[in-house]
């Protein structure tokens, strides 16, 4: 074998070598967890290995509104005995008002329906207005998934700190169907309820 397909052979070789370890999912998937990390969805340093487990709530509880709440609006929200309820009327994503955590977890109870034959689950998750009272950030695994059929669901969410204000986003992942329901969340400290941008 003369020196120039010799050549030709260890570029070859080297230029496969490159593109395995540098191929473009694993570009990709590097990207993704790079802006997951940058947006709060992901500890940095975290190893790439860890697997996060989906939280589905386990079925239970129950809700009852407090007298005189409209229910029939698109989305409202009011707060009675330490409880922020929550009324949704066809709604794909939507976020509370902030409310202050009263300890250092709150529980949900929610429950929902959908037109839907296909996805039958929607989510909450928190997020946490920062010290500049502009910004907000992802409570870490605080996303639970409730499953739609019109029964209530119960989950307990650690990790919050009393003081702090907290919003519930409600996301339901269709771009056809919408979702029906209402929500509990226990555990509030103020009857103070605040809407920021951010």
């Amino acid at each position: 074998m003369n020196a120039k397909k010799l050549l030709a052979l260890v570029l070859a070789l080297a230029m496969a070598l490159t593109m395995t370890a540098c191929s473009p999912k694993e570009m990709a998937v590097n990207a993704i967890l790079k802006l997951a990390t940058v947006l709060g969805f992901r500890e940095e340093g975290g190893s790439d290995e860890e697997e996060t487990t989906d939280i589905y709530a386990p079925e239970g509880g129950s809700i009852s509104f407090p007298e005189g709440m409209d229910t029939s609006s698109r989305f409202t929200t009011q707060i009675s005995d330490g409880t922020l309820y929550v009324s949704f009327n066809g709604i794909a994503n939507r976020n509370s008002p902030y409310f202050v955590a009263a300890g250092d977890s709150v529980t949900i109870t929610s429950y929902a329906t959908t037109e839907s034959t296909g996805l039958l689950e929607y989510k909450a998750a928190l997020w946490g207005l920062n010290d500049d009272q502009s910004t907000t950030s992802y409570v870490l695994d605080s996303t639970v998934y409730f499953t739609t059929g019109g029964a209530c669901y119960t989950q307990t969410i650690s990790g919050l700190t009393p003081g702090r204000r907290y919003k519930v986003n409600i996301s339901y992942d269709s771009s056809k169907y919408y979702i029906t329901g209402g929500m509990a969340i226990t555990g509030i400290g103020s009857d103070e309820l605040t809407d920021v941008a951010g």
